[in-house]
């Protein structure tokens, strides 16, 4: 089954129902909102950001532009319904070791950098976010200066 495919059947969900895949039930959608919040943090989604966001996802859930595409618009759609931070965290924490933790948390600073502007919006979500995915100030801040550094 192809990516698009698998995420064609986890929106679909059982015949007549609700769609089954969302932040709370799926990790690449989950990861998307989580990036989604991030561009959105200083209520300016600028086109660096955006394109970071497309770029971090296709890469590393090997995405074609459609199911890209269909990610993002489930993604955004949870993220304007829910700011429940917690319940998306909770299910990278379950799922994610903690590598993969670092990893979401390296691509939420790619676009906090993406614009070339830390605002105090993006840093604080930052901070709270590696709070709920269980990364410690030490971490977090080796990956913010990898990123903005290298």
């Amino acid at each position: 089954m192809t990516v698009l495919e698998r995420l064609r059947s986890l929106l679909a969900g059982p015949a007549g129902s609700a769609p089954a895949a969302g932040p709370e039930t799926d990790v690449p959608a989950a990861t998307a909102a989580l990036l989604l919040e991030m561009a959105w943090a200083d209520e300016d989604l600028a086109a660096p950001e955006r394109d970071a966001v497309r770029e971090l996802l296709a890469r590393r859930y090997d995405l074609d532009a459609a199911a890209l595409d269909e990610l993002l618009d489930l993604a955004e759609r949870r993220r304007r319904e829910t700011r429940d931070h917690f319940a998306v965290t909770r299910l990278l924490r379950e799922r994610l070791d903690h590598r993969g933790r670092l990893a979401v948390l390296r691509d939420l600073w790619r676009v906090v950098y993406a614009d070339g502007v830390l605002d105090p919006a993006e840093d604080a979500l930052i901070h709270k976010l590696a709070r709920l995915l269980d990364v410690s100030h030490r971490e977090l801040i080796a990956l913010k200066l990898s990123v903005r550094d290298g």
